[in-house]
């Protein structure tokens, strides 16, 4: 009988998401003991930062495994989307320092895979921080089909090119190969009536990009 070695992997993998839960864990307490305390606050914020993308890193690698699964098929419960994605932009604004504004009503709700969600909405905004972007503007469009999409609009140098005619993204190993792939990996695992997730990028006409998570 051959070696599993992806259910090792796996195994593994999840034994390091409850420790790294455990350490975020002991990390809020640590930072409630030292609240008070002005001089550690540096220090706190900088462990913040690093464990906070650790672990969404690790996310990342869960989530591949599980799509690269035949028999993966994304958990589409119906969900408030700014119960989604008002931790992300604290987590953006607060340690990443990009200026992010959204217009989605409080009561707009979808059906997708959060985790899913979360990665190509995490991906999106680290790939117009990494290009130059200080803001973000966030907003949803509904259809009268049924389908529905995220447009995320920055102020950066926007896309190259070569980019913008590229229908498969592939890990390319720049700045934003892989988030690109990991966005269009995420969205093409949500199906519905015969339709796939995709994800549209464009410039701006006058300054930035446009990334549109789109929902079948």
């Amino acid at each position: 009988m051959a070696f599993d070695y992806n259910t090792l992997l796996s195994a593994e993998l999840h034994d390091i998401k409850n420790q790294m839960q455990a350490l975020l864990s002991a990390q809020e307490d640590l930072a409630e003991v030292l609240k008070d305390k002005d001089q550690y606050q540096s220090y706190i914020d900088n462990v913040n930062q690093h464990s906070q993308l650790l672990n969404h890193k690790l996310m990342e690698i869960l989530s591949i495994l599980k799509i690269q699964n035949q028999a993966f098929t994304p958990n589409e419960d119906e969900h408030w989307l700014l119960d989604t994605l008002n931790p992300i932009i604290h987590e953006f604004t607060q340690l990443h320092g990009l200026r992010i504004t959204h217009h989605i009503d409080k009561d707009f709700n979808g059906f997708y895979d959060e985790q899913l969600l979360e990665i190509a909405l995490h991906n999106s905004f680290m790939n117009a921080k990494q290009i130059g972007a200080n803001q973000l503007q966030v907003s949803v469009q509904e259809f009268s089909d049924g389908h529905w999409l995220i447009d995320i609009q920055d102020d950066g140098p926007g896309f190259k090119d070569k980019q913008l005619y590229e229908d498969i993204f592939t890990i390319q190993g720049t700045k934003n190969g892989l988030g690109l792939y990991l966005i269009q990996q995420a969205l093409m695992a949500h199906k519905r009536n015969g339709n796939t997730g995709s994800i549209h990028i464009k410039n701006n006409p006058t300054q930035g990009a446009c990334v549109q998570l789109i929902f079948p």
